[in-house]
């Protein structure tokens, strides 16, 4: 199908209701007494395509008693077939006894005016009424053509009203459209179906039905809408429009097969706001899944989103679906309510690529990063001055590779990222933190050969900090029993305090050294603590 847009009827197609108060006592003559429609027969089928636009599309001539005498003039009326013409619509006036119409004017005059869908058949009655005669009725079987929109752009005071600073709209299908923007009190707007040809073709609202979509000049432009961001859909197909404000939550939680119950919002974890109006969390899942949803409290379903299920990776609040069919294993979910969008995406695995390991940045020979705890990976390298590198979720190919965001130093992003780079030559504990989109690059002295543990347990007696058992080279373990809560404990290479490790502040059970803070656990009991300087992460597993 060709991409043409939408043609206004040319000044022979009226578009317009006409009141039948004069018409409705009229009395319909036997044919060879009146007004006789020749050209279509009753019951002649009409299928436009989009081939020739400009071609004929329907021939209408009639003949007419010589009583009516010379300059008579003639009105053409349709209807659809079953309305008895209880709202004609006059398609042309002439003083001849024929309109012809073309493909495009009676392809708009089906979609615009009868609103018959593109591509279905409806059926339209035809007569010619001139004074108080009225002709026979003769039905037409019409089937128009979808026209096809493949841009949209929204214009108005966000723009200057400058018709070619545009703003695009995202193509979600067939005439389809969806833009995000922000609106200040006062702002006004319409929608042009290109930018270089002024405001040609340009919809406005229609004042006498919201939501509905029109291009008659003169009408209101949309507005009246507080200032805020919104999401703007438009329909070309059916001619309407929703403009939606979108809130974000101050906070969110995902409730679902995630938690141990299932669905219980009491237990549902809550999601990090990692930028305005974005939320990230890695869950597990034990597949296959049955789903989850978004509440923003963790009291009850209140409030809460799901998958818009005729929109995929969109959310919505009435009508919406679990989000579900996922197998077992680790998921980072990203809501984003600047664009009401939804993305999840495995990350059982991660990989450091770059020339930290190869001047080639051979994936293949990239070194694993270990899981620290849920959705954090760690690992220690020696980097080098001027080397770089990025993050791969395997090692067979650059697909789904993580960079840094150049616009938000120290987080991750996909698209449009960079390499880290810019270290001082040094050892490092490199940690990805998928929770909040972040990662930490934290320079430590010399890995211990011995491992000492110190805290509130012997009163940070560093003299006194009890040996670990060294189980593999850089691996460390020992078995002690805590408190909850409390100042907790640190990591010591000697029975003394210089260069102590702790726990880094932004990604659990990762080692840091310089800016740590210290181990604590969650419950009374006996631990066993494994520290691994290889991985630059560790463990405490209660007994």
């Amino acid at each position: 199908m060709k991409y043409i847009y939408k043609i206004v009827l040319l000044s022979l197609v009226i578009i317009g209701f006409v009141s039948c108060d004069a018409n409705e006592n009229f009395e319909i003559l036997p044919p060879q007494d009146g007004i006789t429609i020749n050209n279509p027969v009753n019951g002649s089928t009409v299928v436009l395509d989009d081939t020739n636009i400009s071609n004929p599309g329907l021939t209408i001539n009639w003949s007419a008693p010589t009583l009516l005498g010379t300059g008579a003039s003639f009105n053409v009326e349709v209807a659809l077939t079953g309305t008895d013409f209880a709202a004609p619509v006059v398609i042309g006036t002439t003083e001849t006894n024929v309109i012809n119409l073309t493909v495009v004017e009676l392809n708009t005059l089906a979609l615009d005016v009868l609103e018959i869908p593109g591509e279905t058949t409806a059926s339209i009655d035809i007569r010619i009424v001139s004074g108080e005669q009225v002709s026979n009725r003769v039905s037409v079987i019409l089937t128009p053509f979808s026209i096809e929109f493949t841009e949209l752009y929204l214009t108005g005071s966000l723009t200057a009203w400058e018709p070619a600073q545009g703003l695009p709209f995202t193509r979600l299908g067939f005439n389809e459209f969806e833009i995000t923007v922000d609106l200040a009190d006062g702002d006004a707007f319409k929608f042009i179906p290109q930018t270089d040809k002024g405001w040609d073709g340009a919809w406005k609202e229609d004042p006498n039905n919201p939501g509905t979509l029109i291009d008659e000049p003169g009408d209101p432009n949309i507005s009246g809408y507080p200032a805020g961001k919104y999401k703007i859909y438009v329909n070309l197909n059916t001619f309407t429009f929703t403009v939606t404000q979108i809130t974000a939550p101050p906070t969110l939680f995902i409730v679902g097969d995630n938690t141990t119950p299932n669905w219980n919002p009491g237990i549902s974890p809550q999601m990090n706001l990692v930028s305005e109006g974005v939320f990230a969390l890695v869950i597990e899942l034990q597949g296959p899944s049955k789903g989850f949803k978004f509440i923003p409290t963790n009291v009850n379903y209140d409030g809460d989103w799901g998958e818009d299920p005729a929109n995929p990776g969109t959310i919505i609040q009435d009508g919406e679906q679990n989000l579900s069919g996922y197998e077992a294993g680790k998921y980072l979910v990203i809501v984003d309510f600047n664009t009401l969008t939804y993305k999840v995406t495995a990350v059982n695995s991660l990989y450091m690529v770059g020339s930290i390991t190869n001047p080639d940045w051979n994936p293949a020979i990239s070194p694993q990063m270990s899981e620290a705890s849920l959705g954090i990976y760690s690992l220690v390298v020696d980097i080098a001055d001027g080397d770089g590198f990025k993050f791969i979720p395997t090692n067979a190919g650059y697909d789904g590779d993580w960079g840094e965001d150049p616009a938000k130093p120290g987080s991750i992003i996909q698209d449009g990222e960079v390499n880290l780079s810019g270290y001082a030559a040094g050892k490092y504990v490199v940690a990805v933190n998928y929770n909040t989109l972040s990662f930490t690059v934290s320079a430590v002295s010399a890995l211990p050969t011995n491992l000492y543990l110190v805290g509130q347990f012997n009163g940070w007696n560093a003299g006194a900090a009890l040996p670990f058992t060294k189980i593999s080279s850089g691996i460390f373990e020992i078995t002690q029993t805590l408190t909850a809560g409390g100042e907790g404990f640190k990591f010591l290479p000697q029975q003394d305090w210089p260069n102590d490790w702790g726990e880094s502040k932004t990604s659990p059970k990762v080692l840091e050294q310089g800016a740590e803070q210290n181990v604590i656990v969650n419950a009374d009991g006996t631990y066993v603590i494994t520290v691994d300087f290889n991985k630059g992460n560790f463990s405490t597993v209660l007994q």
